[in-house]
Formats: structure tokens, sequence, C-alpha cells
């Protein structure tokens, strides 16, 4: 009976993904959540704490809504994720 309950928790180990894709996810959940766009895994990358959003995914007047709230997003996103290390948005 223990092995059972073992076998169950350990279940969840098996399909854990690369942190990269977890920031990655949580960051495009962010977003949709801020400004109600959405984004998907491709539009966007997260490498070295650097948050890549792919230009022809957003228009230019939301760019600039981006780039001028840039640090209250980062702010938002570390509250959100704490350990991510997010330190900069770019296109």
């Amino acid at each position: 009976m223990a092995w059972n309950n073992i076998a169950k928790y350990l279940e969840k180990f098996f399909i854990i993904s690369p942190p990269g894709k977890f920031y990655q996810k949580e960051i495009i959940k962010a977003l949709n959540e801020i400004f109600n766009i959405n984004l998907s895994e491709d539009d966007i990358d997260f490498r070295f704490g650097i948050i890549y959003i792919k230009n022809h995914t957003i228009s230019g007047a939301l760019k600039n809504e981006i780039f001028l709230n840039k640090e209250k997003i980062i702010q938002f996103l570390y509250q959100k994720i704490k350990k991510s290390g997010i330190k900069d948005i770019r296109f």
C-alpha cells in the first residue's frame, strides 16, 4: 500500500519541464493578463534574464506601452515568479 502512494508521488516528476519553459509560460500568462493579448510560446523567448518579444506579434502602440511600463511589468513578473531574475524586456 505504501508503494502505491510513493508511485503516485513520483509520477509528477516525470513531466517536469525545463525552467526556461516554466518561466516562458508564466511570462506569457502575466503579459496576457496585463495587456489582454494572446501570445504563444513561439512569440516569446526567455534567456539569461531577458524577455525577448518577437516583433511581428504585436503592434507599434503596444510596443510603446510595454516600453513605457517596462519597470512595472518587471516588478509584476518578479512578484509572480520570485526567482526568475528578469532584468529586461526587448523586442
